[in-house]
């Protein structure tokens, strides 16, 4: 009979196997529990390396709760601050501005929700902007090409315009910038900056 040799090829099909470089707490301590189950019973694992393994998951929650706690200072040291951050998604990289108003944990990670009712990762933060930050920040902007957040009837984005900033005053405590068709824009309309090797348009 012949036989005929096969290959195991993992792209073509079935279930893939991924594995998690970073193992927490949880997984460590499932470990460690299975470890004892499928232990041989006429030979024991040593009280002295039982009692390093549970050092070892003591030490590993210890500063998981330990950076848990730093992030949550960072976080709320931000309340009242306005920031600058970028935000990466399916269109891109877009620039996100406000103030922070509060800070909270979701599943794990630091969420910073802006006056406008905007949720921002804490880690997308690039920039707390002191008192005079934001005006600072605005006046940046005099003279160049920006795309400008557009919104529908209902308030949802639905699309970006590119148009140049040639103005910028404070208005009844909100800073407006002007731009060179005559409207006036706030910054958290702001996208992001046009390129300087791309062109505006005619619009």
């Amino acid at each position: 009979m012949q036989v005929t040799p096969t290959t195991y090829n993992p792209d073509a099909g079935g279930t893939k196997r991924t594995v998690n470089p970073n193992l927490g707490k949880d997984d460590f301590l499932r470990l460690l529990v299975t470890q004892l189950q499928y232990q041989d019973p006429l030979q024991p694992k040593e009280d002295t390396e039982f009692i390093a393994q549970m050092a070892q998951f003591t030490s590993l929650e210890q500063m998981q709760n330990l950076t848990k706690t730093m992030q949550f200072q960072q976080a709320t040291a931000m309340i009242d601050k306005d920031i600058k951050a970028e935000v990466t998604g399916k269109n891109g990289t877009e620039l996100v501005y406000g103030k922070v108003t509060s800070a909270r944990e979701i599943s794990g990670e630091m969420y910073l929700t802006l006056s406008d009712g905007n949720q921002v990762k804490a880690g997308d933060i690039k920039t707390v902007l002191g008192s005079n930050g934001l005006w600072q920040e605005a006046l940046s902007f005099v003279g160049q090409d920006v795309y400008k957040r557009e919104y529908g009837l209902d308030g949802s984005l639905i699309g970006v315009q590119s148009v140049r900033i040639t103005n910028v005053a404070l208005e009844q405590g909100v800073i407006k910038l002007t731009t060179a068709d005559g409207q006036k824009i706030e910054m958290r309309d702001i996208w992001n900056i046009v390129p300087e090797n791309e062109e505006i348009g005619e619009e």
